[in-house]
């Protein structure tokens, strides 16, 4: 049986002894994730802007040996988000931004009489200006070529952000290129570089003392090597990404601490009124708004929790901010091991931890105990391990529906459809009445050219789901090019 930690009683934050209580456990939470899956980064867990837990693990310069600590410094990728939105909604509470005012007024020389030039300050921070973005995936050409090239915002709103819009606006859809504008509007209505308008505004007034926007040039004290796991195993250098490409939508650094500041300046009002701030927390489609992710997290049986949140993922780092409104906790993940699923789950389960819902220690990696077996002896031997280690009675691995969904996704990205397939496979035996994870081989047994096995697939996932609309339209497609 997987073993459960949980409070003796509820969490009384006010009291010291209740805080030792709720250190203790949630250090057994983090040092778990950090010898079972090899997280690599800083906790750190506030209420009311202090401290009650902090941890560093791994290593922050792996050619020297230097071990991360509580102030080592994290490029925090996306997590500049939120910063970026809150810089702008404070020059707006200024009036030296509109938010209802428009690219082609902030930016006339590249965007007047453009489509994208009639996008309002609020699509862009909502996601729902409908401009073209960037490739998500980073195996797209665009990331080892193009992005390696150093831009001007200028030169590189030019070459990738065009006045032709890809949707029309109004529908979400996530956007970096939404918040690349917002750092040349921030410009244009200031005069100041991003970089000085976000020392004014937002690091200054909340006390951030190692924050900043990273350039590659540079020395940061302190500063942690992000790195990736190669398809053997082994932990690489990331692949180049020249700064210039990030911006103001994912080009800051921090520590959690000055993380932590940023969430008391905030709820402090130092930063932000609090009538901008609701704003911001609003919800303008499929959970965000302004900046902000903006959820209701089950973490007790009693009621939903509100949170707002961002990632952060750029390679060689992951980060997660979660800020519980009710209650004043504080949730900082940062990591230097490019570790995504990881460092999310870890934020949930110390949020149910702190709030008193039992977890689960989390098991290992499946992916990263049969990932280098694949790619240096083969599919035979992969699944050989799997038998030999004896994953489905095992209490070792996680097998749950969501990590082994991960793991054979993740194959296919690297162009390995048979071994993406076995994988889905195995998900299937272990989740036979799941809909999704058969929906999942179907897709793979599609990209793999195994048309009968697709349409067997989609006709599982009906069976399971009658009203499964992507299922039904792949079966008509498949039924329309091959009757």
């Amino acid at each position: 049986m997987q073993k459960t930690i949980g409070l003796i009683a509820a969490v009384v934050f006010a009291l010291s002894a209740a805080v030792n209580v709720q250190a203790s456990t949630l250090d057994e939470l983090v040092r778990a994730y950090a010898e079972q899956r090899d997280f690599s980064g800083v906790v750190l867990v506030a209420r009311d802007g202090q401290p009650i837990y902090q941890a560093a693990f791994g290593i922050a310069q792996p050619a020297w040996k230097v071990a991360v600590t509580d102030d080592s410094v994290f490029r925090i990728g996306s997590l500049s988000k939120p910063l970026t939105a809150t810089l702008v909604m404070r020059l707006a509470e200024l009036g030296r931004i509109d938010l209802d005012e428009t690219v082609g007024t902030y930016l006339p020389a590249a965007y007047a009489g453009t489509a994208a030039g009639k996008i309002t300050v609020r699509q862009l921070l909502a996601h729902t200006s409908g401009l073209a973005d960037l490739p998500s995936r980073y195996t797209d050409p665009f990331w080892s070529k193009d992005a390696r090239r150093h831009y001007t915002p200028k030169e590189f709103a030019s070459e990738w952000i065009p006045g032709a819009l890809a949707s029309e606006p109004g529908t979400w859809r996530y956007n970096n290129n939404g918040y690349y504008l917002l750092g040349m509007i921030v410009e244009a209505a200031t005069g100041k570089s991003y970089a000085e308008n976000m020392k004014q505004y937002v690091f200054a007034p909340a006390g951030m003392q190692d924050s900043g926007v990273f350039d590659g040039r540079t020395i940061i004290a302190k500063l942690a090597q992000g790195t990736v796991q190669a398809d053997d195993g082994t932990r690489v250098m990331p692949p180049y990404i020249d700064p210039s490409v990030s911006y103001s939508a994912a080009g800051l650094y921090a520590t959690a601490l000055d993380l932590v500041r940023f969430d008391s300046a905030l709820a402090g009002g130092r930063l932000l009124k609090q009538t901008s701030q609701r704003e911001m927390y609003t919800n303008r489609g499929k959970g965000y708004g302004y900046g902000w992710e903006v959820a209701d997290w089950a973490v007790s049986t009693d009621a939903p929790l509100p949170v707002v949140l961002h990632t952060g993922s750029i390679p060689g780092y992951q980060s997660i901010f979660v800020r519980s409104l009710s209650d004043r906790v504080a949730i900082v993940i940062l990591d230097n091991a490019w570790q995504g699923a990881t460092v999310v789950a870890m934020a949930r389960d110390i949020a149910d931890l702190v709030h008193g819902k039992p977890v689960a220690l989390p098991r290992r990696s499946l992916q990263a105990a049969l990932s280098p077996i694949l790619f240096r002896e083969g599919l035979d031997a992969m699944r050989a391990a799997y038998l030999r280690l004896g994953v489905r009675e095992s209490a070792t691995y996680d097998v749950s529906e969501s990590a082994l969904n991960a793991f054979g996704y993740s194959l296919l990205r690297k162009g390995q459809p048979e071994a993406a397939i076995q994988v889905f496979r195995w998900n299937a035996e272990a989740h036979p009445l799941s809909h999704n994870v058969h929906d999942s081989l179907a897709e793979a047994l599609l990209a793999s050219g195994d048309r009968e096995g697709a349409r067997a697939g989609y006709a599982k996932v009906l069976a399971l789901d009658p009203g499964n609309r992507h299922a039904t339209e792949e079966l008509e497609k498949l039924r329309r090019t091959n009757p």
